[in-house]
């Protein structure tokens, strides 16, 4: 099953790059990561140093999935990984269930561009990708 971790773990690389991007200007495809209300209006805009914020937490969360799952062979696996490993776990979990309104599973706003992304590409990911972590945790 080592095909999880080395998948997982180039979507969280690739997923970084893009956010990269986006911080510095990029503008493809940024119309639909971001939640809408009802009349297609934006809930917020992030800024530069937020979304490279996020990039940051993307490329960690690749690095911890590597090196717990020994993708990365050459860095000692410690417990503080495998805590980090959990934690990752929990918050890929926790975004594809969502606040209940615009994201996950459970949201009530289902007919904006976002929306339909999120319910055939971002939840879905953040499934597969809490499964990833929570498997290479369970099993190192």
């Amino acid at each position: 099953m080592v095909i999880f971790p080395i998948t997982s773990s180039l979507i969280l690389f690739m997923l970084a790059i893009i956010h990269v991007y986006w911080a510095f200007g990029g503008t493809k495809g940024i119309q639909a990561v971001i939640p809408q209300d009802d009349q297609q209006q934006r809930k917020f805009s992030p800024g530069k140093w937020g979304t490279l914020f996020v990039a940051v937490c993307l490329l960690s969360s690749s690095v911890i999935l590597g090196i717990q799952s020994t993708l990365i062979p050459f860095v000692k696996q410690t417990q503080l990984v495998s805590i980090l490993c959990l934690f990752c776990f929990l918050v890929f979990g926790l975004r594809a269930i969502g606040d209940f309104n615009y994201v996950g599973l459970f949201k009530r706003r289902r007919h904006t561009s976002f929306a339909k992304m999120d319910t055939i590409a971002y939840t879905p990911l953040c499934l597969l990708l809490s499964f990833t972590f929570i498997y290479v945790f369970m099993t190192k």
